[in-house]
């Protein structure tokens, strides 16, 4: 098991990788200063919507690498099959898919600790970068270089499902070892700014994780854990905060729903900090464009059950209900 150092204080520029993209350009969305995260507060009725120009983005460029060529299968036409049993869930095969796909961890010349972007194959599979900005409204710059406090959206060649992204901290110089309230921030930022309900995030953590990282995926149908009943335990009337314990569900889990986003993403990041003190695996899965937070408590033996994939495949392997 790795030693993880924690950092004293949410300083996200003191917490990143020590890796350079120094001479590469590419899109940076910059997210606007006036947001439903920023004003702290969404409206319960939202009239129908165009497309989000994050979500337009984030598509076209994914859509673009397909066309390209870049992946070892086309996701869209995956073998389903239906699984017997009570809950009678649907399983996808994508064949083809290789676990070369997940970030490793290498080793400097000084020995200290680089993650490796060995399994970017090339830039093509770097498609652009979002961080916060001074402008009003969110903007896109075509090319640029990539700022530090920023997430990386990256994709690789055996994507898990239609959109299938990763989500990568960025700073210069610095190794980012695990979830705060910063990263987990620019996290809720884009799902918000996506505003699509197909669009979920989803974050694994691990003791012996080096490096943080999200993953993003579009679902047409909600996941199982979704469509689960929940027991309510906690309501704040006056900030719309909900925290309540899903029901009849074979992992443990709580369901974190907010029309205060940043109240949410405080007790969120604080109870996910006290779980990492205790070194207790978990994995949080963001929905309903950033109003509803799952956390997934993985309470077995941490040596046996530490993956990087482990949350994700746990929580959409088994993706659908018929």
């Amino acid at each position: 098991m790795v030693t993880v150092d924690q950092l004293q204080g949410d300083d996200f520029s003191k917490q990143c990788s020590p890796f350079s993209l120094k001479g590469v350009r590419i899109p940076l969305y910059h997210f606007g200063c006036i947001s439903g995260l920023d004003d702290g507060s969404a409206s319960l009725e939202e009239e129908e919507e165009e497309q989000s120009l994050l979500d337009s983005v984030l598509l076209a460029h994914w859509e673009d690498r397909m066309w390209k060529g870049l992946f070892r299968y086309d996701v869209t036409t995956s073998e389903i099959k239906v699984i017997g049993g009570r809950r009678k869930f649907i399983a996808q095969l994508n064949e083809g898919w290789s676990k070369d796909c997940i970030p490793k961890l290498g080793r400097s010349k000084t020995g200290r600790g680089v993650f490796d972007f060995g399994w970017m194959d090339s830039q093509e599979e770097l498609l652009f970068s979002v961080a916060r900005g001074g402008q009003s409204r969110p903007e896109l710059v075509l090319a640029t270089d990539v700022p530090d406090s920023a997430l990386l959206i990256t994709v690789n060649a055996s994507p898990v499902e239609y959109g299938h992204v990763f989500l990568i901290p960025y700073c210069s110089n610095i190794l980012y070892h695990f979830l705060d309230a910063k990263s987990l921030e620019l996290a809720l930022c884009v799902a918000v700014e996506v505003k699509n309900y197909s669009f979920r995030l989803f974050y694994d953590y691990s003791p012996s994780a080096s490096h943080i990282y999200f993953q993003a995926c579009y679902f047409q149908i909600p996941l199982p854990v979704e469509f689960m009943p929940s027991d309510t335990f906690f309501v704040d009337g006056q900030k719309g905060t909900c925290i309540s314990s899903v029901a009849d569900y074979p992992i443990k889990t709580l369901m974190f729903e907010s029309n205060h986003f940043k109240l949410m993403l405080e007790v969120v990041a604080e109870i996910c900090s006290c779980l990492r003190g205790k070194l207790i695996l978990y994995n949080l899965l963001i929905s309903d464009r950033g109003r509803k937070i799952f956390l997934f408590l993985q309470l077995g033996n941490v040596e046996a059950t530490s993956c990087s994939h482990q949350g994700l495949h746990s929580i959409m392997l088994l993706k659908r209900l018929c």
